[in-house]
């Protein structure tokens, strides 16, 4: 017997809550194991706790955000985004996009795949996705023809939804602004493929019992240069954790990897983190680091900070 998958929808704002609703009822047609979870409250209201995002996504297996030109840069989208990637990984959260496309979206939540959902096509890839990680998974081509069968009804339901949005003067992105985007990208993963070959040529050096070189490698001296600079970054984001908590409520700090730190407080500490978690998050996002606040052994309920 096949095990149910939970999907968590956010959302927020009117359109986007219409949305993940929509949402909810449709995506069961396409594999029974699909279980979708929906907040019965707006997160712009802040009404829902974190320690009950937080369980809600301990149960999660696949998140989906749903976006508007309104809220795409509302702080609770973009903090649930966080929290989802965070615990689900980029491959497993799908922006799912009302009334924008792809070109147009800004902000953090920018770099996941998203699917436009006025295009049959990109919603069947979501799908697809999301039967690949079901179990049971639906066989292909029968369900392309659920599918098929049930679109128009999705279709139909989102299109009434855009319909009754006021009009909204969000400007579309330029073509500058978007290829800065793409050039800043570039850079971005080129700097990360000259990591990866400075460790693979390290490795390598290391393994060898015949072959020995003292030449200059740039590719080693610039990934140690990332990792000295890496230290310095968990430094300062710790230092800025530490005075937003109080240095005297901070117990130890745990590296996990280069973007996920965990700390341990005290329950003063974590009561203060409970009230300013937007500026931890703004802290998280400053630095593109990540972490949990907590008491010792992670009892009780703490604060996830998402890196962006």
């Amino acid at each position: 017997m096949g095990i149910g998958m939970r999907v968590f929808i956010s959302w927020s704002g009117q359109a986007s809550r219409m949305c993940a609703e929509a949402l909810r009822d449709w995506l069961p047609y396409m594999n029974q194991a699909i279980e979708p979870f929906v907040s019965s409250q707006d997160i712009s209201k802040g009404e829902r706790g974190l320690d009950k995002i937080a369980n809600e996504l301990n149960d999660c297996t696949y998140g989906i955000v749903c976006v508007t030109r309104e809220n795409q840069s509302a702080p609770w989208i973009n903090f649930e985004s966080g929290a989802l990637s965070r615990e689900l990984g980029k491959s497993m959260l799908a922006p799912f996009l009302l009334d924008l496309a792809v070109k147009d979206l800004t902000g953090p939540v920018a770099q996941f795949q998203a699917t436009e959902s006025s295009s049959k096509s990109d919603v069947w890839a979501l799908v697809k996705s999301m039967n690949s990680k079901c179990d049971p998974n639906v066989d292909g081509e029968r369900l392309e023809v659920v599918f098929n069968r049930f679109w128009t009804d999705l279709d139909e339901s989102l299109i009434k939804v855009r319909a009754a949005q006021p009009e909204n003067d969000t400007p579309v992105r330029e073509t500058p602004d978007i290829l800065n985007e793409l050039v800043a990208l570039v850079r971005e993963q080129t700097l990360q493929i000259r990591s990866l070959e400075s460790r693979v040529q390290s490795s390598r050096d290391v393994n060898s019992s015949t072959r020995y070189t003292i030449d200059y490698d740039p590719y080693e001296a610039r990934a140690q240069d990332e990792r000295e600079l890496q230290r310095q970054r968990i430094n300062r984001f710790a230092g800025a954790v530490a005075r937003v908590v109080g240095q005297e409520h901070m117990m130890e700090m745990r590296i996990k990897t280069e973007n996920d730190v965990q700390f341990t407080v005290t329950p003063e500490g974590l009561e203060i983190a409970q009230a300013q978690v937007e500026e931890l998050q703004a802290v998280a996002s400053k630095y593109r680091i990540g972490g949990t606040i907590a008491l010792p052994g992670r009892k009780g309920q703490w604060v996830s900070m998402a890196p962006f």
